[in-house]
Formats: structure tokens, sequence, C-alpha cells
């Protein structure tokens, strides 16, 4: 089942620590699969991967069909 962290609406700052929070707690189950709507900011999909996905080596990719969200798993995508 495809978890959704929607982020209309959210500042920056505080989508960051969302979405970290969301995946760390999820992270503890066997499988999770989330799909982070970020809308056309690529100031936050720039934020999220760069102080969540990366440094906490999540498997994540943006598809080219829509770029407003970015989908994440803890097995290969």
């Amino acid at each position: 089942m495809k978890n959704i962290i929607d982020l209309h609406g959210v500042s920056h700052k505080e989508a960051a620590k969302k979405v970290e929070n969301e995946l760390i707690l999820s992270s503890l189950n066997d499988n999770f699969e989330f799909e982070i709507i970020t809308g056309n900011s690529s100031t936050m999909q720039k934020i999220i991967i760069d102080e969540v996905l990366k440094p906490f080596n999540f498997n994540y990719y943006i598809s080219s069909n829509n770029l407003g969200s970015i989908l994440v798993s803890n097995t290969t995508l």
C-alpha cells in the first residue's frame, strides 16, 4: 500500500521535518512505499532530497510523467 504525504501549503522547513518523521517511523516496517507530493516546487524537492532522502539512504524516483511528486521506498524502485 502506498502512503501519501501531501506538502501543498507546507513551508519548506516544515516539509523536511514532516517527511523525515514519516519516513523514519515507516522505515521500522519491513516494506513501505510513499508518494511525496511537492507540487511544482523544485526547491522543495531539492530540500527533501538533500536533507532527508540522501542522508538516510532512502530509494527515491521522480517520474518524468509527474514531476510534482517523489516516490520513496525501502526497496529498489
